[in-house]
């Protein structure tokens, strides 16, 4: 056995050049010492040290040839390592295995090696940080509301690609465990970056919109990359076949959960009320008997509700508000963005001392304060004398006129006044033309109304009592819109007209005015809708309207942008004033309106502006008062003898769901439309059940509603029902009420025009 020998030799000896060994020497030394030492000139400083494991036994090496090359075989592999390359192996330092950026100590240049590819790393997320700001300023482009309806396709792909290339920035910052100071300085980056392109666009509007995209764009990133870090997390923390396992797990599970849950909401998207729902397939065409046609086919947080304040007197001077009445005004004063100033110019601000009495009738809405954080709005609607007597002259005219006039086999519908027809005594209430009833839900579709407003459907199916006689439900499962917002859907609703005329044409409240009907209307938002889209004032044909309250601080700024993410109409949190939801006031107007006029016939209009927003989240807050809404309908009686139409114009068009999915351009142009037939009315006219019926699975757009509801107020209906009708039922005509509408009509048949038909004939 060879003794072991100093690495160095001692100075001024004779460097000695070692033989080769034999296999059988060199197996030897293995065996015996585990240490090695050469010495010499031709190895200086050099030091090869190997431990062989105690497991191993030396029938695990073996020898091979006369050039001293040795085999090792251990538990997975053999590799042939050269003695010389042993020999010349660089020294190991316990515990030493990791190489930094800049460190040579390797030799060969590894370190220059990692340096470069370091940097080559840092190159590629700094290229995704400038795709990521290009983009975003990409999807910041803006015009007129046309061109963003033209161009929202592509704003929404820029705007996802941008998320995508920060998303993976961030997570190549992760995954290369770039050195601390290099992520720390991309991270500042990306967080100047963003503060920049905030300062840079955060307007509120259609042409600078960037406040909606910054919003949509956190609310997608923040998630995505919160899911992402996870992963890597559990990737790090936990062994490969652990995270394997759980990530399969994870992937089955979502997998699974997602398919039941779009199978199940596929399942009830055409369910309505009480059991009916939407239909496929075929129906006989209308007058062709051997023939049929295929009916078309549909191609965030939980927001709590607002608490109430409680009205009390504090150590301030009360005070009240007499807000104005604007009726009267002409369409100038009313233009948005200058009305909210209007009205707050002519507000009557008074301090409170003893008891007040308000004499005026027209004023209908006061602000009671205590203080600047306790204030309470106290509305009133009052019977007006002036009013009952326009409604006396009109049905005293048209007597006039059916006496003067020969009837030409249609009789007129009998107009009464407070129940009785002027000049009877044995009118009955049956005679009494029934009230009409519109509550206008802006931006909800149909499957939109069940999902978020759950008690209010629960409440209108029970409202339903066909099989007892009493108020009859339809809803309409093709209910079409014609336009891509308010403007061209609540035109074709209101005038039959899709674009503003020239000369303007008059709304359909103006017929009811004209015919006798006591008129109301409420909207809690600061919109006067004839100005706005007709260019004309017709509040003149309201005896009753409530806007005001709704144009004041702080539910409307008046100062810089009403219309914010965070206040106002549209805003994405509840809409209060003065310690209430805004729609409760409205509700609290149409109640006092109905029951001041409850032995007259009237037309009321209630707009609610809700589910205009884009998280779809808001409509929760309107849930339980619109249930309540509806059951005190019931309660008074109201329903016996009132038509109730329940629609929106349009679905949600804005979000998440309507820029990236299907299923939202579909909800886009399928608004909600029921309608609720009283018994007084399905008793006499049966035939108007019968065509509700028959139009539930029909194409119909708002051109449909403006025709029943001018059919209404005109009165063109046979005096004693239908066992008087002589025209085969031309009087419905072109109605939701008529019979003869071909259900599986054609968009083009429709008027829906092409770019936002959604609902095709399937293909044979």
């Amino acid at each position: 056995m060879e003794h072991q020998r100093s690495s160095f030799s001692p100075a001024g000896s004779r460097s000695v050049t070692p033989r080769s060994p034999s296999p059988e020497s060199f197996t030897s030394t293995l065996h015996n010492n585990s240490n090695i030492s050469f010495s010499g000139d031709d190895y200086p400083s050099l030091t090869t040290r190997r431990t062989t494991p105690a497991h191993k036994t030396m029938k695990d090496y073996e020898s091979y040839g006369d050039d001293g090359s040795v085999a090792r075989r251990d538990d997975s592999t053999s590799v042939l390592l050269p003695a010389e390359s042993q020999d010349s192996s660089p020294t190991l330092s316990s515990g030493s295995g990791k190489n930094y950026v800049g460190d040579n100590s390797g030799g060969g240049g590894g370190g220059a090696l990692r340096t470069s590819t370091v940097l080559l790393r840092i190159l590629a997320i700094v290229i995704l940080i400038s795709l990521f700001s290009w983009l975003y300023l990409e999807a910041l482009a803006g015009g007129d509301i046309e061109w963003v309806k033209n161009h929202l396709s592509s704003l929404g792909v820029h705007l996802t690609l941008s998320i995508l290339c920060l998303t993976l920035a961030l997570s190549l910052i992760v995954i290369w465990q770039i050195p601390r100071p290099f992520a720390i300085s991309l991270a500042v980056g990306m967080a100047v970056i963003l503060y920049a392109l905030k300062r840079w666009d955060d307007g509120e509007s259609f042409e600078m919109h960037g406040a909606y995209n910054m919003l949509v764009f956190l609310v997608v990133a923040v998630p995505l990359n919160l899911l992402i870090q996870s992963i890597i997390c559990c990737h790090r923390k936990m062994s490969p076949t652990r995270f394997r396992r759980f990530i399969s797990m994870s992937v089955i599970g979502t997998m699974v959960l997602t398919t039941m849950f779009l199978l199940y909401f596929h399942s009830i998207w055409g369910n309505g009320a009480n059991g009916a729902r939407l239909l496929y397939g075929q129906v006989p065409v209308i007058g062709a008997s051997e023939h049929s046609r295929l009916l078309c086919e549909w191609d965030g947080y939980n927001i709590p509700i607002c608490t109430g304040k409680s009205f009390k007197s504090s150590g301030g001077s009360p005070t009240y508000d007499l807000l104005p009445d604007t009726k009267s005004w002409p369409a100038e004063e009313k233009i948005i963005h200058t009305y909210n100033k209007k009205i707050f110019e002519r507000v009557e601000h008074k301090t409170y001392t003893e008891p007040v009495i308000v004499n005026s009738p027209s004023i209908e809405a006061i602000v009671a304060s205590c203080g600047a954080e306790e204030s309470k709005l106290l509305l009133r609607v009052v019977r007006q004398e002036s009013v009952l007597e326009r409604v006396e002259a009109v049905a005293k005219a048209q007597m006039e006129t059916r006496q003067s006039t020969e009837m030409d086999g249609r009789q007129k519908m009998v107009d009464t006044t407070h129940g009785q027809e002027p000049g009877q005594d044995d009118a009955t209430p049956q005679n009494r033309k029934p009230n009409v009833l519109v509550l206008f839900m802006d931006a909800v579709a149909r499957r939109q109304f069940y999902r978020k407003l759950a008690k209010s459907a629960s409440t209108i199916e029970r409202l339903d009592q066909t099989a007892k006689g009493g108020p009859q439900l339809h809803e309409f499962f093709r209910y079409h819109s014609v336009g891509f917002n308010t403007d061209d859907n609540s035109r074709a609703i209101y005038t039959n007209h899709t674009k503003e005329q020239d000369p303007a044409v008059m709304p359909i409240w103006k017929d009811f005015h004209e015919a006798g009907y006591i008129t109301s209307r409420v909207e809690d938002n600061c919109e006067d809708w004839s100005a706005q889209y007709t260019g004309v004032a017709t509040s003149k044909y309201f005896d009753h309207e409530l806007q005001s309250p709704f144009c004041l601080p702080p539910y409307y700024a008046l100062e810089g942008n009403p219309f914010g993410n965070f206040n106002g109409p549209y805003s994405i949190t509840p809409r209060c004033q003065h310690g209430e939801n805004v729609h409760w006031h409205a509700f609290e107007y149409m109640n006092q309106f109905r029951r001041a006029y409850k032995d007259t016939p009237w037309f009321q209009m209630g707009s609610l502006i809700e589910g205009h927003e884009g998280t779809g989240e808001v409509l929760l807050t309107l849930d339980d008062d619109l249930a309540e809404f509806m059951e005190g309908l019931e309660k008074d009686g109201s329903l016996e003898n009132t038509i109730v139409f329940m629609l929106a114009d349009h679905g949600l068009h804005m979000g998440i769901n309507f820029m990236f999915t299907p299923n939202g351009r579909s909800e886009h142009m399928n608004p909600y439309l029921s309608v609720i037939l009283p018994p007084l009315v399905t008793k006499k006219y049966p035939s108007l059940a019968r065509g509700l019926k028959h139009n539930q699975q029909s194409l119909i757009t708002g051109h449909e509603i403006y025709s029943s509801m001018k059919l209404l107020a005109s009165g063109d209906m046979p005096e004693n029902g239908d066992e008087d009708e002589v025209d085969g039922g031309a009087w419905r005509r072109g109605t939701l009420f008529d019979e003869e509408l071909n259900p599986a009509r054609t968009c083009e048949e429709a008027m829906v025009p092409d770019e936002y038909c959604h609902c095709h004939t399937p293909s044979s």
